[in-house]
Order: structure tokens, then C-alpha cells, then sequence
């Protein structure tokens, strides 16, 4: 395989977690495998989360260990063709800017483009109407019809005004992706298989918020097109936003354009029967190096986390091991 584009996509709000490192060694061994290549891309879209030296240590830690990226954010200063000081990182590549928060102006104009399909909509719920329908959802234990709900007593000119007038208005009103929620959808995925999604079971989800920043999942849909990506790897949390981006693939930009999905498995804490998380400890992949763990070594015990060559061969450390 020729058409190999995946990426490594982090929020700058921590550390590299154990579990996040042990995905980045898949993404760059599936990436070699095809002969393929890897981006990193920095979704800061969360602005009250934000910790600018977060994604700057992460990417060192990345870059200890050998994780480099083929293109975007990176830090190789001799191949930077653009730096952001903010971040202190560089950009490389032909697809960028690679930070999603420079990428506003292109995220606003396909956010028109799906207002004008009538695929997106704005709703208008103030807080205590969104507080409401979650305490009756809890009730009813169905999930809330936003569409239905953010109409009512709605004009069809306010609930698909254009995105400038949206943003600007006081009640600061969310843009929604309106799903086919009357229908099923199967979807693949590379490692699971096929499932069947009811799509009557999703909701709504936010694509641009009020401060005009877009939700993960409207950057997703257009930035893993824009840049070319072909493949998606990262953990089974993820699995059930399959159908979501599923569809929404297929509605805006066409069945052939979907993209291939690869859910890993968790990691699993001491106790075995949950996701290892931070509160478990031992999880910040930069204190292992700071106490003199080879990135060798690190490495190779990510690999043997969840997968056993069927061998007796415990190091991996060439090359020629993984192709």
C-alpha cells in the first residue's frame, strides 16, 4: 500500500500518557508497514483547558523516544518552514497550518457549507432548557432530539443563518451537526470488524461552539480531509463515535470519502478489569525517561502491551523487526 496517510492528533492540556505512547508506536508501525507516512497535528480547540507548555514537553518526550513525525508540528528546527511561538514548535508540511486554533477562517467556511446543506443547524437552548432535557433524559433514558428541541418556535431563517451572524448573536447559540437519526448505518472497522449502529440512540453533537471554536468532531470531518488522511488509529474510547463520524463523512463529503478506522484495545489498570488511568500512577511516560529508562527499552515494552509475536523474541529494536 502507497496510500498510507495517518496522524497523531493531542490536545495540550498534559502529559503523554503510557496508553497515548503505546498508540503513537502503532501509528508509526502500521505508517512504516505501508510505506506510508505520519503527521502530528495539535487540536487546541478546548481554550479553557489550554496549557501551552503541555504540548511542548509532550512532543519532546515524543521525540526521546524516536516518535517523530514525517510532517506538521514538530521540532526539528532545521526543517521548520513555519514556528508558532505560542506553542514554541514548528510546522512542516504541505497540508497546514497543523494547529487547529490557526485554522478558524477554513473550519468557518465549511461550517457555512453545511449550514447551507441544511446538514448543520443552530440551537438556540439557553442553559437551563439544556440542564432540563438532560435531567428528563435521565428519566426517560432515551436520548434528546436536539434538532426537535432547538426548532420550536424557531423561524427556519434563524435556525440556518449564516455563521457570522450566529456567532455574533447575545443568546450564543451552538451549531449542531442534525443527524439521520430514523436510520442505521454499518460501519467497519479494521481491526473489529462490522457493526451495526441504531442512529436513533445518538444525539446531536456540537460542531461549533459559542466562542467559535470548533468541537473535535467538525475538525475532525475537516481537517483528516484537507490534509489527506487515509486512516485513523487511536483507542476503543473512540468506538462509539464510529457511527457519528461515520455519517457524517458520508453526508458532507461523499461515501468514497470515508475514512478507515482502527480502534485499539485499552491498556488495563493493576486491577484488570478497567482502563489504566492517571490515577493509577506510573503512567507519565516523561518520568521513565527522567529516571534514566533507555527509550529502547520503553519502546519495546509498549510493543508487547496487548500483542505477543507468538515467538520467543522478547527485544524489537531494528528495523527489520516491525516490516
Amino acid at each position: 500500500m502507497t496510500n498510507f496517510r495517518t496522524r497523531f492528533a493531542p490536545s495540550p492540556t498534559g502529559y503523554l500518557h503510557l496508553g497515548t505512547a503505546r498508540t503513537v508506536l502503532h501509528t508509526k508501525l502500521l505508517a512504516s508497514a505501508n510505506k506510508g507516512a505520519v503527521f502530528y497535528r495539535l487540536e487546541d480547540t478546548d481554550r479553557a483547558r489550554l496549557q501551552p507548555e503541555a504540548f511542548e514537553n509532550l512532543l519532546d518526550c515524543l521525540y526521546k523516544l524516536n516518535l517523530i513525525p514525517d510532517e506538521g508540528v514538530c521540532l526539528d528546527a532545521t526543517e521548520i518552514d513555519a514556528s508558532d511561538d505560542f506553542y514554541k514548535v514548528g510546522q512542516k508540511g504541505a497540508f497546514g497550518p497543523y494547529i487547529q486554533s490557526e485554522r478558524l477562517e477554513i473550519y468557518h467556511q465549511h461550517a457555512q457549507k453545511l449550514i447551507d446543506k441544511k446538514l448543520c443547524y443552530w440551537s438556540y437552548l439557553n442553559s437551563d432548557e439544556r440542564q432540563k432535557l438532560q435531567e428528563l433524559k435521565q428519566g426517560i433514558k432515551r436520548p434528546i432530539n436536539w434538532f426537535l428541541e432547538s426548532s420550536k418556535n424557531i423561524s427556519e431563517q434563524e435556525l440556518y443563518a449564516d455563521v457570522q451572524t450566529g456567532l455574533e448573536k447575545e443568546s450564543k447559540p451552538a451549531l449542531r451537526f442534525k443527524l439521520q437519526r430514523d436510520s442505521k448505518i454499518t460501519c467497519r472497522d479494521e481491526l473489529l470488524g462490522e457493526t451495526v449502529f441504531d442512529l436513533s440512540l445518538e444525539e446531536d453533537p456540537v460542531f461549533l461552539k459559542a466562542d467559535g471554536f470548533p468541537s473535535y468532531h467538525l475538525a475532525h470531518l475537516i481537517d483528516d480531509k484537507l490534509m489527506e488522511t487515509t486512516h485513523v488509529i487511536r483507542a476503543q474510547e473512540w468506538y462509539p463515535s464510529l457511527p457519528l463520524h461515520t455519517q457524517m463523512y458520508t453526508d458532507y463529503w461523499g461515501q468514497d470519502n470515508i475514512l478507515k478506522y482502527i480502534h485499539l484495545p485499552f491498556i488495563l489498570g493493576e486491577t484488570g478489569n478497567k482502563k489504566m488511568s492517571k490515577r493509577d500512577g506510573n503512567v507519565n511516560m516523561s518520568e521513565y525517561l527522567e529516571k534514566g529508562f533507555l527509550p529502547e527499552a520503553i519502546i519495546n515494552y509498549l510493543a508487547f502491551l496487548g500483542w505477543n509475536p507468538g515467538t520467543e523474541q522478547e527485544l524489537f529494536l531494528k528495523l527489520e523487526d516491525f516490516v
